[in-house]
């Protein structure tokens, strides 16, 4: 993430690149970020993210137990709801010890699934990848995560750009995107929108969503 974290910086945002190891799991990765936040005196103030994958959901943990406070979140690629890919990776052997193939696979079993829902007060973004994907079950994906494991509800918007998962950060659309939506709670409106009908199918080319109203 670190090119992200310098682009963001040139434009003038205050960056704080964090890291954590991730096959170590979910919760060793969440007390990995949190314990990084608390020595830097982060903590306790109101944050914008800028996630990737699996970090996308170490900040909704963090947001979902009230340890941080979020004012904007973008996330890059993550597996809201689990990763296909990942359950079929703990099949195989030695690689299914892996914690975090267990925390971010499918099914009531994972922590992915248990976690609630993000504090209404986020506003947040998400960013979906489309690349090759052939071995994603037929489904489109960024050769990762499918574009519709990423979907969130209650996010503010929901895009879809043309990168492999491991590469999404490096795009200048990417760029340009994240500092669209942490200026304005929205992605840009040339931004080609997301969503699903009543079935769960997926949907491209949505109308962009517009503010709600508020009346007095």
């Amino acid at each position: 993430m670190w090119p992200l974290a310098r682009r963001l910086g040139g434009l003038g945002y205050a960056v704080a690149n964090l890291g954590y190891f991730g096959p170590g799991g979910l919760r060793r990765s969440v007390e990995t970020v949190f314990q990084a936040l608390e020595e830097r005196g982060l903590s306790s103030e109101p944050l914008d993210l800028v996630t990737h994958s699996m970090g996308g959901i170490v900040a909704r943990a963090l947001m979902g137990e009230g340890r941080i406070e979020v004012r904007r979140l973008v996330q890059l690629a993550p597996p809201n709801h689990g990763a296909w890919l990942a359950d079929r990776i703990r099949l195989v052997p030695l690689l299914g010890r892996i914690p975090a193939f267990r925390d971010l696979g499918q099914g009531e079993e994972t922590l992915v699934d248990a976690l609630g829902a993000c504090p209404p007060e986020a506003e947040i973004g998400v960013v979906a990848g489309q690349s090759a994907s052939a071995w994603l079950g037929g489904e489109a994906g960024d050769g990762v995560v499918r574009v519709k494991e990423t979907h969130l509800d209650g996010a503010q918007d929901w895009i879809l750009l043309p990168h492999f998962h491991t590469v999404i950060m490096n795009g200048r659309d990417t760029l340009s995107e994240v500092d669209h939506f942490l200026q304005r709670g929205r992605f840009s409106p040339e931004a080609e929108r997301l969503g699903l009908d009543s079935h769960g199918q997926l949907l491209r080319g949505q109308p962009e969503p517009q503010p709600e109203e508020v009346t007095t």
